[in-house]
This record gives structure tokens, sequence and C-alpha cells, in this order.
């Protein structure tokens, strides 16, 4: 089941740009769960709402991922929220996987969230 986030009220910032994700071996993590065999890459990003801001660390299956700077306005295709178990305990963890993570270039203000209302 995907569990898709509705990203329209949120705006991200970089907090940390992309980084190899790497196995317990340092080998560079491979996007098999997709399919496409990409290389994952991870990158910090702080997530701004009305209620406040969260820090979250989004992975994305690319194979060049974009020059991205702290503090730099993104945005993301299909954010997803993928909730698992730790092994040996009960406490739940969420990971987030995006599509892509785009930036927003310097004068162009990200787009509006549509109306609800």
């Amino acid at each position: 089941m995907d569990l898709v986030i509705d990203t329209s009220g949120i705006t991200f910032q970089v907090g940390r740009g992309f980084e190899a994700r790497l196995d317990k071996d340092g080998v560079h993590r491979r996007d098999k769960a997709g399919r496409t065999n990409l290389p994952l890459y991870a990158v910090q990003l702080i997530a701004f709402d009305e209620g406040g801001a969260e820090t979250i660390l989004v992975t994305v299956a690319t194979d060049n991922p974009p020059k991205v700077s702290q503090g730099q306005s993104v945005r993301l295709e299909r954010l997803q929220a993928m909730p698992w178990v730790q092994n040996g305990t009960n406490a739940v963890k969420v990971a987030y996987r995006a599509d892509a993570v785009v930036p927003v270039t310097a004068g162009k203000p990200p787009a509006p969230a549509p109306s609800g209302s």
C-alpha cells in the first residue's frame, strides 16, 4: 500500500544536501523495491506548515541527485510515508521517499496551495 502525502500546504527547505544511502558494508544501496535499480540518495528537509516545522529525511532513487544548498526551497514529487517497526522493539518509525526533489529556482516562488474552501 502506498501512503502518498498531500504536500500542497507544505513548504520544504534543505537542511543538508544529498548523501548516498549505504548498506552496513558501505556499499551504495540501490532501488530494488521500485525495480529501477537506480542508486538511492537521501536529503534532509525541513517541512513547514501552519502547525510548525519538522525535519525529515527523504530518499530518492536517481543517477544524478540535484545540487541543493542549505536553506534552498524545493518541491517534492509524490512523497510517500512508509511506516516500519524497529527490530526487537515496538517503536514505530516512518521512512519518507519521493519520486523527485526539485529545486525551486530563485525569483520563482513555489506554486500556491489550492484553496480548499
